[in-house]
């Protein structure tokens, strides 16, 4: 934004030569209203009007010739320090990255380490029964899977840094079983109650990626698992709308502010970042929009803080 007391250096010439004349003229009229009653003066006030006639043909190119230049490097010093000032948010956010993501990757990765001790020969607590056994593997494979799904976030997201689109596999599927499927699958993790909504009126196929639509369910009811207390509703309803079919996520959980809002889908965003606070790098949301957005579709986030969260999320229908 310009300064007040810069925007004189940022006006055309002709324009300086217009706002001169109507000062001269108005001096001139003022002068020419008091002349009568100086007489005794009017040979300086005839020399002060020529100076001003004078001036009206001078200041435009003084201001063009001299002051531009000034100009220009008034604006190139709030460039460099917006561009400074950028690059120092942009090395906050990778530090605070690298620190996530290595608290994240050390998780999944100590776990793993513990368990295939245990299960090794001359583990710390002796002989193992098969259930156990069958327990710690499940532990390893969920901790894998975590480290999984992180290392396709940091891919996905080296993808869009890089201005490629997210690579889609499209085909004529159901979108009412890849809802079952996913539904089915996270309600055995959960403990909250999972209800799924389908309307008759959605198409029973249209073209559609569904191991990355599948990424999306899965990221926004795992946020709205992470968010929401234990025992409560989370909902998940499919409509048909015009020529697009519309799924909305519903939580009854922590919500979000209008600031927490406007920033969702920011790379590397997190809302909590406290000691408390749900782990994760911050990439999902960044993702889901990039993908359903290389789906042509749309997405929008409703949250009131204290209340819960509705993220609804449509694909078009029409097959290509």
């Amino acid at each position: 934004m310009t300064h007040k007391k810069d925007a004189i250096f940022h006006l055309k010439p002709h324009v300086l030569f217009v706002m001169t004349l109507a000062a001269v003229f108005s001096v001139e009229l003022l002068v020419m209203f008091l002349l009568p009653f100086l007489p005794r003066f009017s040979p300086v006030i005839e020399a002060f009007l020529d100076a001003c006639l004078l001036s009206l043909l001078v200041v435009p190119f003084l201001f063009y010739f001299f002051l531009k230049p000034l100009s220009r490097n008034i604006e190139l010093r709030k460039q460099k320090e917006i561009e400074r000032n950028n690059l120092q948010e942009i090395d906050t956010i990778k530090n605070e990255f690298i620190s996530t993501a290595a608290h994240e990757l050390r998780t999944p990765v100590a776990t793993i380490m513990g368990y295939t001790e245990l299960l090794s020969d001359h583990g710390p607590i002796g002989p193992i029964s098969d259930v156990q056994r069958g327990e710690f593997l499940d532990e390893i494979y969920a901790s894998s899977e975590r480290l999984n799904k992180i290392v396709d976030d940091v891919l996905d997201v080296s993808r869009i840094e890089s201005g490629q689109k997210i690579a889609l596999n499209k085909q004529s599927l159901s979108i009412k079983q890849l809802l079952e499927k996913v539904v089915k699958r996270l309600s055995l993790k959960a403990s909250h109650h999972l209800v799924l909504e389908v309307s008759p009126g959605i198409p029973e196929r249209f073209d559609f990626d569904d191991d990355r639509i599948d990424q999306v369910l899965g990221n926004l009811i795992g946020n709205a698992i992470k968010y929401s207390p234990e025992q409560s509703t989370i909902t998940v309803v499919a409509v048909a709308d015009a020529d697009r079919c519309k799924i909305t996520v519903a939580d009854q959980g922590i919500g979000m502010s209008a600031e927490q809002q406007a920033r969702v889908f920011e790379k590397f965003y997190r809302a909590d970042t406290s000691d408390t606070s749900v782990g994760g790098l911050g990439l999902g949301m960044s993702i889901v929009k990039q993908i359903v957005e290389d789906h042509d579709g749309t997405i929008v986030v409703e949250s009131v803080l204290g209340e819960g969260t509705r993220v609804c999320f449509s694909l078009p229908v029409q097959q290509d």
